[in-house]
């Protein structure tokens, strides 16, 4: 140990200690700083359950019509996320068109929601679903799909992912009910028989989602694992 360094390190520590000057006092805390009035809060990066899907949103549907999900308050949706390729879809289109049947009657819109860039390519210009000859329109593919699944609800485009990411939607056939005002009430997955093979014991999330829904009761299970 350095002797004259230790000596000198008391000799400091003793004169800070007789020293009879107050110590500073410590500067004072900023006020926060005023909330900004006449802004809109930012969205969220994703709905959490209860959240109000956003009104602005507008998206056109496999054959250029334009929807827009303020247009659909008053309404309750299903909205879920669809693959032309998937082979889930193959067990889900039948029981989500039953959906859209069953339910039409009672104030609920079913509707799909192409994102894969892989599948939808570029975002066409809307003069292009004006072509005479159908193959020439955007989405051929994706309509002669459609058209194979005898799918009888729309199919919302969403190029950019952008509501897919609001939803955090991950698989096909993800499933997103809203209720009249727009809240999300349930996500997850359409029942517990994504395989199809039990047909006739098979729970159906959505099903039960929008009975509660409906009937203005809370979902009992407003979240499951979607499969997919």
């Amino acid at each position: 140990m350095n002797i004259r360094l230790a000596i000198s390190t008391l000799v400091a520590a003793g004169l800070a200690a007789q020293d009879p000057r107050p110590a500073p006092a410590p500067p004072p805390t900023p006020a926060p700083a005023p909330a900004p009035t006449g802004e809109k809060p930012a969205p969220p990066a994703v709905l959490e359950l209860g959240d109000e899907l956003p009104a602005d949103i507008t998206l056109h549907d496999l054959d250029g019509r334009l929807h827009t999900f303020g247009d659909l308050r008053g309404k309750v949706v299903v909205l879920h996320i669809w693959s032309s390729t998937c082979p889930w879809e193959i067990v889900a289109e039948p029981k989500i068109n039953g959906l859209a049947d069953s339910y039409r009657d009672r104030g609920v819109v079913v509707l799909g929601l192409a994102a894969n860039v892989n599948e939808i390519g570029k975002k066409p210009e809307p003069a292009a679903f004006e072509a005479k000859a159908a193959e020439d329109r955007p989405y051929p593919g994706l309509r002669r799909k459609a058209a194979e699944s005898e799918v009888n609800h729309p199919i919302l485009v969403d190029h950019g992912a952008r509501v897919a990411r609001l939803l955090d939607g991950r698989t096909t056939p993800q499933m997103f009910v809203f209720d009249s005002k727009g809240r999300l009430v349930y996500t997850g997955a359409l029942d517990n028989d994504g395989r199809g093979s039990k047909p006739e014991s098979a729970a159906n999330y959505v099903r039960a989602a929008l009975d509660a829904t409906l009937a203005g009761e809370a979902v009992g299970l407003p979240r499951t694992k979607p499969y997919g």
